[in-house]
């Protein structure tokens, strides 16, 4: 009886402290973010931390706040690329893009793990299977459909090849013009 009464008092303090913890994890990350640098990240060791701290933040907050949720694990995957944690970056990406497809930022995810696969893993063979996925999921979104298929079409091509072309293009569009 004295266990059951113990635990009846000791419920609502947790449950209090529970509520909580999204909000002392938010200010956390605040803080984090001006440790780190911002944007421009000076201290990798405080964005480590803020990508842990989002991965903390994101499970408490799944079930209840689906936008927090997608918008801390995107800002978290893309400080994962930015510090040189592409595989970091994929998991965190791939979370939305699996985990909610239907969210209207399910998108940037899944093109941007094709993006990380080509930029910052160089595995070609990943990044088209990617963005090909996506024009298949989302062949008409207005943010990346397109850069999709640039994508595609660029891949695998260095940037002196795409500059030439795009060069040449551009002077043969010219004496078009002038005829």
């Amino acid at each position: 009886m004295k266990k059951l009464l113990a635990f009846a008092l000791f419920l609502p303090i947790f449950m209090a402290c529970n509520a909580d913890a999204p909000a002392k994890l938010t200010q956390k990350l605040i803080d984090l973010d001006k440790a780190m640098g911002g944007a421009y990240v000076t201290d990798k060791t405080k964005a480590e931390e803020f990508v842990k701290t989002s991965e903390q933040l994101a499970a408490l907050v799944e079930k209840t706040n689906t936008d927090q949720y997608v918008d801390v694990l995107l800002k978290a995957a893309g400080l994962a690329k930015n510090i040189g944690n592409p595989k970091k970056s994929i998991e965190l990406y791939q979370r939305v893009a699996d985990g909610l497809p239907q969210h209207p930022k399910a998108p940037t995810a899944l093109f941007m793990m094709g993006f990380v696969y080509e930029t910052d893993m160089n595995d070609l063979e990943k990044a088209k299977a990617t963005y090909e996925y996506f024009l298949q999921k989302y062949p008409n979104d207005p943010d990346f459909a397109d850069d999709a298929k640039s994508s595609l079409a660029l891949l695998g091509r260095s940037a002196e090849d795409i500059i030439k072309e795009f060069k040449e293009k551009q002077e043969v569009e010219q004496a078009a013009e002038k005829q």
